[in-house]
């Protein structure tokens, strides 16, 4: 709510895991009582590249609270969840352009934890609009989410994004065209975030090493 009364601009991003289909829809938000209202300036589908197909289920459990805690490095079960994930997001910001919500996926593993303020991850070929990497290169914060597709748990990072350049590090990562490194400045995690909780059905068969 306070990011919305600061500046209004929003990326969202809508994704079916069954289908691998995604849409980019972003714009203006306004806060209207407990609801946000988007007014869409670009709307547009990507490609079903490293969408892992999930199917979504209703949980045979009393749904619980949410807790959330915060702090300023990775934890150990911090960096597990991590290094286990598959799929993460990521939101980024041009001045001139707004705010944009991008996917990110993988075989796990594809994201480094290299200490407890840093991570790393290949940048595959998509579809070649470079919207997060043209922003990050402009402005370099940026958030990243985490989602726990069994548990309902989420791992929100803040902190700044900077693309690597230098092809000698990509190239110890198959399919990686460059490397993104990401500095860690906050971390907030939130059980019981989510009411609905994903099965694995299968990996995307772009994954580089499928």
């Amino acid at each position: 709510r306070q990011n919305l009364q600061a500046n209004p601009n929003v990326g969202t991003l809508a994704i079916e895991f069954a289908t691998r289909r995604r849409m980019r829809v972003n714009g203006n938000g306004e806060l209207r009582d407990n609801s946000v209202m988007v007014y869409a300036q670009q709307v547009y589908s990507n490609c079903p590249k490293y969408i892992q197909e999930r199917e979504w289920e209703l949980p045979d459990i009393t749904p619980q609270a949410s807790h959330a805690e915060w702090c300023s490095a990775l934890t150990m079960t911090h960096q597990v969840l991590i290094g286990q994930a598959d799929t993460f997001f990521i939101g980024s910001f041009h001045p001139q352009g707004g705010a944009d919500a991008s996917h990110r996926g993988g075989n796990p593993g594809f994201i480094m934890v290299l200490d407890e303020k840093t991570l790393l991850w290949p940048d595959y070929i998509g579809n070649n609009m470079f919207n997060t990497l043209g922003n990050i290169t402009a402005y370099p914060q940026a958030g990243l989410l985490f989602v726990d597709f069994k548990k309902g748990t989420t791992l929100q990072l803040t902190g700044t994004a900077e693309v690597v350049w230098d092809m000698s590090r990509a190239k110890k990562m198959p399919g990686a065209q460059r490397m993104v490194q990401f500095s860690i400045a906050a971390v907030i995690k939130t059980q019981n975030a989510l009411s609905l909780r994903w099965r694995l059905r299968s990996y995307s068969p772009f994954n580089p090493g499928e």
